[in-house]
């Protein structure tokens, strides 16, 4: 099943914008936050480049992820009105939750990427020293599987409002996203999913005691539950959904 699906998608990758929105988003976004840092290297730590990067990464994320979803969907209601999904042969839940993983795999490509190609910016172009790259690249791994969940709400909300209400729900993602990181959220950060990834950045900062370090790691036993149960119902979704009226 995800073979078939994800030599679909590659096709039609290949003759949409979304690769070069990929790509774009791969390249230019991490050169030039790291050339800004890296020019102003003396004025801040290795840890805040590393940590407002991550922050600004978790900020955009939510819409970009609205975006990429409303293509795809826009996408599938023009080919005859999703018959690439009610016709296949498995289960609606299969085929659209196939495609949603094959985006999102897509997504953990482009935050791995991101980060290491602003890691290698700061680090061999400006000689920035400080940052762990075993660090780095384990807590990028863990922010975009912290995505998923968001990728499965796009698709939902794509589902039963049309791409109007994903794009809305992209952008008040962000804007929860960046509240996220104040003391607002301290107590129930745990169970709103745009505020999962902006969270991370407490691993960043300095002089936090290492009591909070082991709570705020504990604390995402509860994204971990959250995302195994909503994305079995939010599957069940799709594999009872009927398509739209026109």
């Amino acid at each position: 099943m995800p073979k078939s699906i994800f030599k679909a998608e590659n096709i039609k990758l290949h003759r949409s914008m979304l690769l070069y929105l990929h790509l774009a988003a791969l390249i230019i976004f991490p050169l030039l936050i790291g050339i800004y840092y890296g020019s102003r290297k003396n004025l801040t730590t290795s840890a805040n480049m590393v940590d407002m990067f991550n922050t600004i990464l978790a900020l955009i994320s939510p819409l970009a992820i609205s975006i990429v979803v409303s293509v795809v969907f826009d996408r599938e209601e023009k080919a005859g009105n999703f018959q690439n999904w009610l016709t296949q042969p498995m289960s609606k839940g299969k085929t659209i939750m196939g495609q949603l993983i094959y985006y999102w795999l897509l997504y953990v490509i482009e935050v791995i990427g991101t980060n290491l190609i602003y890691y290698l910016v700061l680090t061999a172009v400006y000689h920035v020293t400080g940052i762990s790259f075993l660090k780095l690249f384990s807590l990028s791994i863990v922010f975009a599987v912290l995505g998923f969940l968001q990728y499965e709400f796009a698709e939902l909300v794509s589902l039963k409002w049309n791409i109007g209400g994903s794009l809305i729900l992209g952008f008040f993602g962000s804007v929860i996203s960046m509240l996220g990181v104040t003391s607002l959220f301290d107590l129930v950060w745990p169970f709103i999913p745009w505020a999962w990834q902006s969270r991370l950045t407490v691993f960043w900062r300095l002089n936090i005691p290492a009591d909070y370090v082991k709570m705020a790691t504990l604390s995402y036993l509860v994204p971990v539950i959250l995302t195994a149960i909503l994305s079995w119902l939010i599957f069940r979704y799709f594999n009872h959904w009927q398509g739209t009226k026109k």
